[in-house]
């Protein structure tokens, strides 16, 4: 996925969230979307899972799998990253 990445900040500084936007759409990962709802990420996940368990969305359309490495004391980590969003 390409894209850049947005910052948004609210007036009194308490929260930062980071998005990727491409074409158009931005995209969240369950964390950024615990601190944009102010609710826990158990909540988001279940949300998440029950949207596309009724069909609600199409989990293919809205969800993306990213590979993520990050560097933990000399090595490196890879994990996967799912960003959403809602077309």
């Amino acid at each position: 996925m390409s894209g850049q990445i947005i910052l948004y900040q609210t007036e009194d500084g308490k929260a930062k969230i980071e998005v990727v936007l491409d074409n158009e759409t931005v995209w969240l990962n369950q964390k950024q979307m615990e601190e944009l709802f102010q609710t826990d990420r158990t909540s988001i996940a279940r949300h998440i899972k029950n949207i596309y368990k009724t069909q609600e969305l199409d989990e293919n359309a809205t969800c993306a799998k990213i590979a993520q490495v990050q560097q933990e004391g000399k090595r490196n980590v890879k994990s996967k990253r799912y960003l959403y969003h809602k077309y």
